[in-house]
């Protein structure tokens, strides 16, 4: 048995370890979801409140509850349903349905005009439960109700409480993109660089976007170098391969891209453009933008005049790549640079 539970916490898979253990229940699920798919919201109601009450465990008494709250919302039953959220959001301890729970019961004090009481149930997500799902969006609720000073006023004591958590970044990317929007750039760069030391990869969700907007920020002030020291700064863990728990970011070959194209259109560097270019392809294998990348080294050759290089790209990407954007635009250049 120990060994099979390695195999499946290694494996990254989820087993149950119990379940329900009411026959009324189990059957009452079944009934209440097939009614449900056939669009039976009345039967379906009816047969959760049969499951809810036949429950022999907390876990399944919550989910047929839920259950139930989401087809009375489905018959506009708003009231009714909040009051089953509500018990659930209430219940102690703890479980995998509380804290969402809450979360819709906010969205539909919202909806009913109760803003008051629906911000608070978003607050009290946000500093007791700051990991849990809800609280990204619970967050976005939140600013969307305040201004651009509250905002920053509001994210900077949250940090204080829950910094340390999964929100924690998200909650210093706010701060910075504030400041950054309120033409303070050299505290959005304090904040965006405070982001990539203390909520650093592979675990920091915000890291790679942060490196990002350093970049931006650097190149609008005209320092294209400084842009290129962020995404090579992005791109270097998974270079270097050794990081545990690493992985390839969407952003990792987006970065190897922007550097080739900052030294091809702004530094005027057509040689270490083509390093970058040709560093991009061979660094993400499985990447989409590996044929932009060598079809764009092969124009750049062309348009600065150097037409074998040129043709002898593009001609590497019709042969590489069978289908896409940049293999059309590699064959019409070939057909109407290369023609010779």
């Amino acid at each position: 048995m120990r060994a099979a539970l390695v195999t499946l916490v290694l494996s990254g898979c989820m087993t149950t370890l119990s379940e329900p253990h009411s026959a009324e229940h189990v059957a009452a699920m079944r009934e209440a979801t097939r009614h449900h798919h056939h669009g039976r919201f009345e039967e379906a109601a009816e047969s959760w409140e049969v499951a809810a009450r036949s429950a022999d465990r907390r876990v399944d008494r919550d989910e047929a509850d839920n259950r139930r709250a989401r087809t009375n919302r489905r018959r506009d039953r708003d009231r009714e349903a909040l009051e089953l959220l509500d018990d659930i959001g209430q219940r102690e301890p703890l479980s995998r349905r509380t804290v969402r729970a809450r979360f819709d019961a906010a969205l539909i004090r919202l909806e009913l005009g109760e803003t008051s009481r629906a911000h608070e149930t978003l607050e009290r997500i946000l500093r007791e439960r700051p990991g849990d799902g809800p609280a990204g969006r619970s967050l976005r609720l939140l600013l969307d109700a305040r201004s651009a000073e509250e905002q920053l006023a509001f994210v900077r004591e949250l940090y204080e409480r829950v910094g340390d958590t999964d929100l924690g970044d998200d909650l210093l990317f706010t701060e910075a993109e504030l400041l950054a929007g309120a033409g303070d750039r050299p505290g959005a760069i304090r904040v965006f660089e405070r982001i990539v030391v203390a909520h650093p990869y592979p675990h920091g969700q915000r890291w790679d976007d942060s490196l990002w907007r350093l970049a931006d920020l650097a190149q609008e002030s005209g320092d294209h170098e400084a842009a290129i020291v962020y995404l090579r700064r992005m791109i270097e863990p998974h270079t270097l391969s050794v990081v545990p728990g690493s992985h390839t970011l969407p952003r990792f070959p987006a970065a190897g891209l922007r550097i080739a194209r900052i030294y091809r259109d702004e530094l005027d560097d057509p040689e270490h453009a083509a390093e970058s270019f040709r560093a991009m392809r061979d660094e993400f294998g499985s990447s989409a933008l590996r044929d932009d990348a060598l079809y764009e080294l092969g124009a750049m050759w062309l348009d600065r005049g150097r037409v074998g290089e040129g043709c002898a790209v593009l001609r590497e990407v019709v042969a590489a790549y069978e289908v896409g954007h940049p293999r059309r635009l590699a064959a019409r250049r070939l057909d109407s640079d290369c023609a010779d």
